[in-house]
């Protein structure tokens, strides 16, 4: 059994993502669930987080709308502007959804150029998170991972999870300073990492490139801070889901036992995610 913890939804036409242009044909289209069932229940997938492809309050509500229609969905992790005067108020709106699991944030937010007035801003905005029991998403590169765990160690309680093993150069096969990042958050017991975007940051169906991240990872954070994601229907532009969990079961070492193995497929998604089950 899995819980994918890392799925996109998506209509282009809604008109805020900023990211999503039309040159990329097979991305720039409608990316909605009953696509997905197929394979979800090919691979016994129990349970999706649908993580924000917008920084806007009204693609929280849409992913939000969609849980309502499509209960294999058992979690949204929205995107908001941790800077607005609107923040305090749209994440109370949002959470009277019991499905509404928190905020995914980039590494951009925590940047030690920001002003020291942004910077307070970004420290209220994750005490409400971590008062309102609510988990942090965060899409973040290996020169952020220092600048993150700042807030985060003044922070401890709050659930953070770091997407894609936090995008290490894994075609070019680096480690620094990813590797001090991560050894960095490690110590904080309420931060975990998704194993997900894996099989497009490797250029395809690689798992000898991945192995070496996944065994650092697995030293720092055990088997019990480690998620399983898909990232669909972004992989799709290096596999299709089944490619996605070949290769995720290809780079779990085989020292690790079918428990071990299975908090990982899902066990630990819902101890970090306030999921419904």
């Amino acid at each position: 059994m899995y819980i994918d913890s890392h799925v996109h939804f998506w209509k282009p036409s809604r008109g805020d993502y900023g990211w999503l242009k039309p040159e990329n044909e097979l991305l720039y289209q409608d990316y909605l669930p009953e696509q997905l069932l197929s394979e979800l229940g090919a691979f016994g997938v129990k349970g999706l987080v649908a993580v924000q492809a917008a920084v806007t309050a009204e693609e929280s509500a849409f992913l939000l709308e969609l849980a309502q229609a499509w209960p294999v969905i058992s979690g949204v992790s929205g995107g908001l502007d941790p800077f607005s005067d609107l923040f305090h108020e749209e994440i109370m709106s949002l959470k009277a959804d019991p499905r509404f699991t928190g905020i995914r944030l980039g590494g951009s937010a925590f940047r030690s150029e920001r002003s020291e007035t942004d910077q307070n801003k970004l420290r209220l905005a994750l005490t409400t998170l971590m008062q309102a029991g609510l988990t942090l998403d965060l899409l973040v590169k290996p020169q952020d991972l220092s600048d993150v765990a700042s807030y985060l160690e003044e922070l401890p309680l709050l659930k953070a999870v770091v997407n894609h093993l936090g995008c290490p150069d894994i075609r070019g096969q680096g480690i620094e300073p990813w590797r001090i990042g991560m050894e960095r958050l490690s110590q904080l017991s309420c931060v975990a990492v998704k194993l997900s975007g894996m099989i497009t940051m490797a250029g395809g169906f690689h798992p000898e490139r991945l192995r070496p991240y996944i065994d650092q990872l697995l030293q720092l954070f055990g088997s019990d801070r480690l998620l399983f994601g898909s990232d669909w229907p972004v992989a799709l532009q290096a596999g299709g889901y089944g490619d996605v969990i070949d290769l995720f079961e290809a780079v779990l070492p085989d020292d690790l036992t079918e428990e071990e193995k299975g908090m990982i497929r899902a066990g630990n998604a819902s101890r970090f995610y306030p999921i419904l089950t």
